[in-house]
């Protein structure tokens, strides 16, 4: 979407490609056809984007979009275990024709569509690997062994087809769940193979080890379709060439050797090389100065790698001699007697009946590792035949366990002084800053302990009051209260950083909405840019899942009611290009978000007529309610201005949904909206809804709790100071009439409303729906922290009650429902 505003902008264009790219190489990692074939084509459209060949465009974006739909709704059907046998195949083909329609309207790429089009089942999927010839002598053929070679040539005079396959893996296969040494050893047909290294290592502490560097050199008896079909899923990274029989004519034997010459040089086997390779290093490892508090170390790791080397070739005898010579080495802390039995083994060493070059390329790789990089570049892997199934085996056979054997950690006292702080930086860097992945259940549970917590501290108090009045141990009591206020301090910093742990940002829910806006825009009409302020800004997790449906509702209302279209906005003299903002904040201990449009707002004489129309006001309230009044009547069940049902809107259900769903996190809604300017909605909502503060108010002895959040003030005013008119009573609030109601009225207390001796009266001024209003009661007293619990059973009708409490003397507190008592 952001493309559409930009198409040109290189930098969202590649990123885009690398997503579809990423999304089209995971699909291969499951049976779902239907989402291979729509990814391939999403890959396909964009690389003709990326290459200039198609423009991008809103239908572009669109069919794009309806593609990730597609593949969404496939995964969710994954997920949920509900996905029948090739139920979306008919739909899959339809959005992968739309996708290469657009490639296709474009001159010059219809052919190459139609190439692809006509290659077999695979290649529908996007599978298309070029098979480009090269020179023989281009190709590293004399790196395979010589009867490897000679049945090769067999199989090309016999006819058959073979081909050299360079297999490159992508740097981050590994995060895409692939495994390219299986990958490489499955090849149909195999023959040889070799991976081979990259010419230069990086230092170890810029080494990452999830990068795939490696590249892989296969020979194979197959024909081209075979292969294509194996390597369906990562085309781009294989190169296949046909070799041809005379580029695999075998060595002269040894007969025409010698004909050719006596001084001809026998070739040297590849174990012998490797063999002197490792002894050389070694052998320079054992003369190269040491720290002596490596020496020990030096002389274990060098005697390792040595029995290693008689293991591979199967000479057990000479491990004996050599684990006497590492014993006398340790004894006298010198590298003498192991040097002396390196001296008198010279190379090569006598065989045991199993030797071959892939056994020794484990003690190769250990061997370059103490050595270093340099020794490393040197190393060349292969995976002789012997060590995997016949071709006409694979299918019966078990896959072969062939590894390549892990380094073992370099020795300091042989690196280099930069090396070294090299393996101290990547040593430190593992200590850095790490991620857990906790389970929301156990989230919850810290959440419930610390409720308790606080439960359970709210007590002391109680204790201090006991010990002075009823014991009159007063030195005691100011003990406890001293220790009330270390532990209420430890309490609130681990609510706090619990609390942090179940933070989100309001991203989460944001993040939906750009698409939700370009796509009720353009149904409607309408041009709207969406403005999202403050993603960053977090709640605890409950409130940010609370609040996506209510936002959902407000900015589809928005868009159907509020903005206008083009044409209705010029005849006003506003832009054709509506503004539609959404912003989060932090306001104290609350999260308030502004929903903010530039539309035509909301009329208030049309509100009062249409909920005259539908019974929702009679005639007085019609006549006497204000303009604020009358537009906080979109919040009532049932009320709608459109004049026709939509799936939209037209129902009656929408922002009284809105009302209910954040009242019960405990927030509240302010609207505001000047007609022909637009309209202003505003959500607050708690941080969390774990612990409450709560103000405690008493009345005829008894002990109510009231939410902070609705408290505005506490004032005492002179019982002459109210004013009665219809039989309800009014105070003058530093200019300001506020209306006022006794709580003993409210609940059904049957007692009169206390003063002090001064004949004061106490108010409780409270803020409900944006309005302030007075709450008459007996007396105030302290705020608490508490762990609020729904009303269940019979209780659960009692809705002037949100729930009740547990205190610290083991009373229970009845919380207030301001909103319903008002």
């Amino acid at each position: 979407m952001q493309l559409e505003d930009a198409p040109e902008h290189v930098e969202l264009l590649e990123s885009l490609f690398r997503m579809v790219h990423t999304l089209k190489g995971n699909s291969g990692l499951f049976d779902v056809p239907e989402m291979i074939r729509v990814l391939h084509a999403c890959e396909d459209l964009m690389d003709a984007v990326r290459r200039r060949q198609v423009a991008y465009s809103e239908v572009l974006a669109d069919r794009l979009l309806d593609a990730m739909d597609f593949v969404a709704m496939l995964c969710d059907g994954l997920e949920m275990e509900a996905e029948q046998a090739d139920p979306h195949a008919q739909e899959a083909v339809q959005i992968a024709n739309s996708l290469r329609q657009l490639i296709g309207e474009h001159a010059g790429v219809e052919s190459a569509v139609d190439d692809v089009a006509r290659i077999g089942d695979a290649q529908d999927r996007g599978a298309a690997i070029v098979a480009a010839p090269a020179a023989g002598q281009a190709l590293p053929l004399r790196a395979i062994p010589e009867p490897l070679r000679r049945q090769a040539f067999a199989q090309a005079q016999a006819g058959g087809e073979l081909h050299w396959i360079a297999y490159r893996p992508s740097r981050e296969c590994f995060f895409q769940g692939d495994d390219p040494f299986h990958r490489a050893r499955e090849v149909p047909g195999f023959i040889w193979g070799r991976i081979d290294a990259p010419a230069g290592w990086p230092p170890l502490a810029e080494l990452n080890a999830y990068d795939c560097v490696l590249h892989f050199q296969i020979v194979a008896a197959a024909s081209q379709a075979e292969l294509m079909e194996y390597f369906r899923y990562v085309p781009d990274q294989v190169e296949l060439t046909q070799l041809a029989a005379q580029w695999l004519a075998p060595a002269p034997a040894p007969a025409e050797r010698a004909s050719a010459g006596a001084h001809a040089e026998p070739a040297q086997d590849p174990i012998d090389a490797v063999m002197a390779e490792i002894f050389a290093i070694q052998r320079q490892i054992l003369q190269s100065e040491a720290n002596m508090g490596w020496q020990d170390g030096r002389t274990q790791a060098v005697a390792s790698t040595l029995m290693n080397c008689c293991r591979s070739i199967g000479n057990l005898e000479l491990i004996g001699e050599l684990e006497i010579a590492r014993q006398q080495s340790l004894q006298l802390r010198s590298c003498d007697p192991l040097l002396a039995w390196l001296n008198a083994n010279p190379l090569p060493l006598q065989r045991g009946p199993v030797a071959s070059v892939a056994s020794v390329a484990s003690v190769a790789s250990v061997a370059s590792a103490e050595a270093g990089a340099e020794a490393a570049e040197a190393v060349a892997v292969e995976v002789r035949q012997e060590s995997l199934p016949q071709p006409e085996a694979l299918s019966r056979q078990e896959p072969p366990q062939v590894q390549l054997q892990p380094p073992a950690p370099p020795l300091r006292e042989n690196l280099p002084e930069e090396s070294a702080r090299a393996g101290r930086r990547a040593e430190e860097s593992l200590s850095g800053n790490k991620s857990v992945k906790v389970e929301q259940v156990k989230i919850d549970r810290l959440m419930n302990l610390i409720g308790e917590m606080v439960v359970s501290k709210n007590a002391l108090p109680y204790l201090a009051q006991r010990a002075e009045d009823q014991f009159g141990v007063r030195e005691l009591a100011r003990e406890i209260k001293a220790q009330y206020a270390v532990i209420n301090r430890i309490a609130e910093e681990m609510q706090d950083a619990i609390m942090q742990v179940r933070m989100m940002p309001v991203s989460v829910v944001f993040q939906r909405f750009p698409r939700l806006v370009r796509d009720i825009s353009r149904k409607l009409g309408k041009e709207v840019q969406l403005v999202l302020v403050g993603e960053e800004t977090e709640a605890d997790k409950n409130i940010i899942e609370a609040l996506a449906d209510p936002l959902i509702h407000i900015v589809r209302n928005s868009l159907d009611h509020g903005l206008e279209g083009p044409e209705q906005r010029r005849a006003s003299g506003k832009p054709a290009l509506g503004s539609l903002t959404i912003s989060a904040a932090h306001e104290g201990d609350q999260v308030v978000i502004v929903i903010e449009d530039d539309g035509k707002g909301i009329d208030p004489a049309l509100i009062k007529r249409k909920a005259y129309q539908k019974g929702l006001i009679d005639e007085a309230q019609l006549e006497r309610i204000s303009d604020q009044e009358a537009v906080n009547l979109v919040f009532s069940s049932g009320f709608s201005t459109a004049e026709v049902v939509s799936d939209l809107s037209g129902r009656g259900v929408g922002m009284d949904v809105v009302r209910n769903a954040v009242e019960k996190v405990n927030g509240s809604l302010a609207l505001h909206s000047v007609s022909g300017k637009g309209t202003r909605l505003q959500i607050s909502l708690p941080l969390s809804m774990a612990v409450t503060k709560v103000m405690i108010i008493e009345s005829d002895g008894q002990l109510f709790g009231v939410p902070m959040e609705h408290v505005m003030e506490t004032v005492r005013v002179p019982r002459s100071s109210l004013h009665f008119a219809n039989s309800s009573a009014k105070m003058v609030l530093r200019g300001h009439i506020l209306g006022l109601k006794g709580i003993n009225q409210i609940l059904g207390i049957a007692a009169e409303q206390k003063t002090n001796a001064d004949g004061e009266v106490a108010v409780l001024v409270v803020r409900v729906g944006g309005q302030s209003v007075g709450l008459v009661i007996d007396d105030f007293r302290e705020t608490v922290d508490v762990i609020q619990k729904p009303l269940l059973g019979i209780l659960g009708g009692l809705s002037l009650y949100s729930g009740s409490a547990l205190m610290g003397d083991g009373s229970v507190l009845m919380v207030l429902n301001t909103r319903e008592m008002f």
